[in-house]
């Protein structure tokens, strides 16, 4: 069963990385959605770990590192945030502790009851703007390192169950992935004016690819853009900014902008709270 409605949701953010500037990043953000009865907590890679995951083998290494960590906290919340934009492996590895939890426990022991949830914030994102899209749009995603471009796009086939056969669609559900060149840490380290034009030249390349056929000036089928990184947040502005560049104000502020962090916590209070 979900906690009881009168109960708070008990959500445990993960960052798994070294980064506490980049945990603490995500804690407005979150206060800013005025949840009701939600209590978040924070948990931040041990060190040593990963401190900016920027490839697979960073994501796999850091849930190496994180799980030993996270296996005793799991009787204590009732669902569990995995703030990194991969198919980190940390997701499924919860997934089936919490499955053992539920074989095991009982309700009034340590946990308000066995069922637990766990998403990432690329689950939570595609998830998100599957659901606000028409089937004649199409969404992106807007990422660091030039790596995560083929990464993601097979880890978003492989979530939707997809042969790959949409990429030849005249008009494509998911657009692919553009990446800023940058790695999760600069997001926070460089001047702020750079990240933020790398950002906009990648957003007006994701764009470019939903051009509809006939190629009209900008015109695009992108109606949802996916924040590939837990560092961007903040850096919606920018995007929004480059939409209005591009389509022009009034089309930008149809284009929805999907912070996976927001997004997996209201998957999560959801779950929680109608006990799927």
């Amino acid at each position: 069963m979900s906690a009881e409605a009168s109960s708070p949701v008990r959500i445990l953010v993960i960052n798994p990385n070294t980064s506490k500037r980049m945990t603490d990043a995500l804690k407005p953000v979150l206060e800013d959605l005025h949840m009701p009865s939600v209590e978040y907590t924070f948990f931040t890679s041990p060190s040593p770990g990963i401190p900016s995951i920027n490839s697979p083998e960073d994501a796999a290494k850091s849930a190496e590192i994180c799980l030993p960590s996270l296996v005793p906290l799991l009787p204590h919340h009732d669902a569990f945030l995995v703030a990194c934009y991969s198919q980190h492996p940390l997701v499924p590895q919860l997934k089936s502790e919490c499955r053992k939890l539920t074989a095991s426990a009982t309700a009034g022991s340590e946990g308000r009851g066995a069922r637990k949830y766990v998403t990432g914030i690329f689950e939570a994102s595609v998830l998100t703007s599957m659901s606000l899209i028409d089937d004649h749009e199409g969404f992106g995603i807007v990422s660091t390192g030039k790596i995560w471009e083929p990464e993601l796009e097979t880890a978003v086939e492989r979530f939707l169950g997809s042969d790959g056969s949409y990429y030849d669609n005249e008009v494509s559900r998911f657009l692919g992935c553009e990446t800023t060149g940058l790695n999760a840490s600069e997001l926070h380290d460089l001047p702020g004016e750079e990240v933020r034009k790398k950002m906009m030249d990648a957003t007006k390349r994701l764009l470019e690819r939903g051009v509809s056929g006939n190629e009209v000036v900008n015109k695009s089928d992108t109606e949802a853009i996916c924040l590939g990184c837990a560092g961007m947040v903040g850096l919606e502005d920018a995007v929004r900014q480059a939409c209005a560049e591009w389509l022009g104000t009034a089309a930008a502020k149809e284009v929805y902008i999907i912070d996976g962090v927001k997004a997996g916590v209201g998957l999560l209070c959801s779950l929680a709270r109608t006990g799927f």
